[in-house]
């Protein structure tokens, strides 16, 4: 028996309002800098929009049908690569924006790729492991294109190393080139790199220390700073931070925060006056994610009290790391924010709206473009390592990682300077400039 998946009864991402907004920002910023006809048009269309049907086994054995999608944008630079995430509620408009944000970002890491997105609409948590990977299976062998040299797969939302590794498998038998080269992010013993996991998390926490301690003449270890999301890049980049000396004073998953130093209404002392795993440090961000994530769990949490996760986007600190699942920011709320930094760690986090409104309170903004460009960094390291172009230990990786992204912030740092604009349209430009340059020496 056949059942179709009827994505009326999915709860929509919250993303998706969000994820249309990187075609505007791209083409108010190829109307600024006169980008000749030709060109502009196209960058300012997707090269190609795969939408397919996977039928799936069901461990009933029942068939099940999902939606996949595949939106390439541009390869001039050279083959796409991008993210593959699992969402429900998914749509090609989604994977539409997320493509040319990956085209955006990897102009900014200087790799040699093109943006590309996709995924399926599913809830993966619905889906049990042998589930999982037949409709991985499935995409990867319906998806046309997917290849070392063609169209690279990054995890994203959903997806983790072993989504990667059954990717690149399933088409082992149909690609040119090493197989496994046909995603990064994979586990270790099939050559992926144990840095890659949490490159996202170690870029954005490289870009908050940069901008705070450059643009904002603020210490890092004098910062305070909240965290909206503990997915992975949020919870490494709290680790992170705190590690270098910052003081994390609230930290949130999508249903439920934790705070400290006056961030909350209760106290948090236990009858000795200390609590156990928050201090004047803050929270201790080895713990608090695992708390957070676990149902139930944060009852049992002493490091903090529980919040909302408004209170959390509401935090009196220097710095507002957005690595939410959904968009976190609008016109809405974007008053209430106090701090003075706000980085995305995901793409969508902030709208336009939300945007102005930050921008007339004098709140710095840095785009996910620009805070992920250590992400595509190291799935670009990962990849020459599998195609024989690096023998990179692990190690150097994490450095050529860190380095890519201050080279990153300070060539858009740079641009926004000379051209006085703020740091998503700064961004923006400076990606597409380097689009266009491609395209003018290949005319």
């Amino acid at each position: 028996m056949t059942t179709p998946h009827d994505t009326s009864t999915d709860t929509t991402s919250r993303t998706a309002p969000a994820l249309d907004a990187p075609w505007s920002h791209l083409r108010t910023a190829a109307h600024r800098l006169s980008v000749p006809d030709d060109i502009e048009q196209r960058l300012l269309y997707a090269r190609q929009r795969q939408q397919i049907a996977i039928p799936f086994e069901r461990d009933d054995g029942t068939i099940d049908v999902r939606a996949g999608y595949r939106v390439r944008h541009d390869d001039v630079r050279g083959p796409y690569i991008g993210p593959h995430r699992y969402v429900p509620g998914l749509t090609i408009g989604d994977c539409a924006g997320l493509a040319v944000a990956t085209a955006v970002t990897a102009a900014l890491a200087d790799v040699p790729f093109g943006g590309a997105a996709g995924g399926i609409d599913c809830d993966p948590e619905t889906l049990s492991w042998d589930e999982r990977a037949r409709l991985t299976r499935a995409y990867a062998r319906r998806i046309t294109d997917i290849g070392p040299n063609s169209d690279v797969l990054v995890p994203d939302l959903g997806t983790d190393e072993r989504t990667m590794a059954r990717a690149a498998d399933a088409v082992a038998e149909h690609v040119d080139g090493p197989h496994t080269a046909t995603a990064a992010g994979k586990p270790a013993v099939l050559g992926g790199s144990r840095e890659f996991t949490c490159a996202g998390g170690h870029s954005v926490a490289h870009v908050v220390r940069d901008i705070l301690e450059t643009d904002l003449n603020r210490s890092l270890s004098d910062g305070t700073v909240a965290v909206y999301g503990t997915s992975t890049v949020g919870a490494t980049a709290a680790r992170l931070l705190d590690r270098w000396g910052s003081t994390i004073v609230a930290l949130c998953s999508d249903h439920v925060g934790l705070a400290v130093d006056g961030d909350s209404d209760e106290e948090t002392d236990d009858e000795d006056g200390d609590s156990d795993d928050a201090t004047d440090d803050g929270i201790d961000t080895t713990v608090a994610p695992s708390y957070l994530d676990g149902p139930g769990a944060i009852d049992e949490f002493s490091g903090g009290t529980m919040t909302g996760t408004e209170n959390v986007l509401e935090a009196d600190v220097d710095v507002l790391v957005l690595a939410g699942s959904g968009t976190a920011v609008t016109a809405r709320n974007a008053e209430t924010i106090r701090a003075d930094l706000v980085v995305e760690g995901a793409y969508g986090a902030v709208t336009a709206g939300g945007q102005r409104v930050l921008e007339e309170q004098d709140v710095a903004v840095v785009p996910a473009v620009l805070s992920l460009a250590g992400k595509l960094s190291a799935a670009s390291l990962e990849w020459r390592r599998h195609v024989g172009r690096s023998e990179m230990s692990d190690t150097r990786m994490a450095n050529e990682l860190s380095y890519a992204v201050i080279d990153a912030v300070s060539d858009v740092r740079a641009h926004r300077v000379r051209r006085d604009v703020g740091w998503r349209d700064g961004a923006y430009e400076l990606g597409l400039s380097r689009l266009v340059s491609a395209h003018e020496v290949v005319r």
